[in-house]
């Protein structure tokens, strides 16, 4: 379930988290970043160590212009 003040955050930041991360997956919960990854699983992984339960938002981040892709 996508955690809507995390999806609002990262629209609202969207450029600055492109600059940073493009061609990246992150991952998002109460509004700061709590895993990154060459890969879904990777950012996933690194998340859940700070969320064991999975309940953040997941995104893909394109390397070709500032679009987010939501996959959690």
């Amino acid at each position: 379930m996508a955690r809507d003040d995390d999806v609002a955050w990262m629209i609202e930041h969207g450029p600055e988290i492109f600059e940073k991360y493009a061609g990246k997956w992150i991952a998002v919960r109460d509004q700061k970043i709590i895993g990154i990854g060459d890969t879904a699983t990777e950012a996933d992984e690194e998340a859940r160590k700070h969320a064991p339960n999975g309940d953040f938002v997941l995104e893909g981040v394109d390397y070709e212009s500032d679009v987010i892709y939501g996959v959690a």
